[in-house]
């Protein structure tokens, strides 16, 4: 192979490992977003409940 090869192979080479690490990082960023969008969920589901149930007592007082 001539060094116009090598050159070229190692261009290839690089843009591979170039787009390996873009798509690690990638998945771990959405993985992430992900895992703080479940939690998030969960602590306003938990507030959600507790003002259903206040007002689930409150309208049973005013019976």
């Amino acid at each position: 192979m001539g060094p116009k090869w090598e050159k070229l192979n190692h261009f290839f080479y690089d843009l591979s490992h170039d787009y390996l690490l873009l798509t690690i990082g990638g998945v771990l960023f959405f993985a992430i977003q992900a895992y703080i969008g479940y939690k998030t969920y969960k602590h306003y589901d938990r507030k959600l409940t507790r003002i259903e149930n206040k007002l689930t007592d409150l309208l049973s007082k005013m019976k």
